[in-house]
């Protein structure tokens, strides 16, 4: 039987759990159960390469989309389509428990979870924004998640950030963080 690992990022008070790898699905989705304590989420993003299916386990699961805000209930859920804004989070005095099955599956992102957790439980982030501090290692995790900041200011960054990407490749940065944090 697979022992399932969590991670833990100390800065939103997220837990995630990978139940099923892009590989266990032969590539159709990855799938993760995130725990979120009150007052966190994450900021407005977008995906280009993959659908994010949300289901409420426990609580309500706060969603916003297309800037409306959606609670959704437990057993109830939601799909946001490639290059769609939104975010989650969780504005009740209770931890929340969902799942968000990821359409395709994304192997990357589910290396973007474990190293981005590490970087912040190990202090190489800025805190509230959880940017690594290192560039290289900001530029992996921006093409590993797939995460697209809503800001007019990460599109200017966007070239440098893949030229820092191919060099942290170059270096082998991704395979001492993939190491370090798998």
């Amino acid at each position: 039987m697979k022992k399932t690992k969590t991670y833990y990022n100390p800065i939103n008070g997220e837990y995630a759990s990978i139940l099923k790898t892009s590989d266990e699905t032969n590539g159709e989705y990855s799938f993760l159960e995130v725990s979120l304590k009150p007052g966190g989420g994450n900021p407005l993003h977008y995906h280009t390469r993959f659908s994010e299916e949300f289901h409420a386990v426990k609580g309500n699961l706060g969603v916003v989309y297309n800037k409306k805000k959606l609670y959704l209930k437990p057993g109830e859920h939601f799909l946001v389509p490639p290059h769609h804004i939104h975010r989650f989070f969780n504005d009740s005095d209770e931890e929340i428990i969902f799942r968000v099955r990821l359409i395709k599956g994304q192997p990357d992102f589910e290396n973007f979870i474990k190293v981005l957790f590490g970087l912040v439980r190990d202090g190489k982030t800025f805190s509230k924004n959880q940017i690594p501090k290192n560039p290289f290692h900001a530029a992996l995790l921006y093409r590993w998640g797939d995460t697209h900041p809503a800001s007019p200011f990460f599109k200017v960054i966007k070239p440098f950030a893949e030229w820092f990407y191919r060099s942290a490749i170059k270096k082998g940065t991704d395979k001492v963080l993939l190491q370090k944090y798998s």
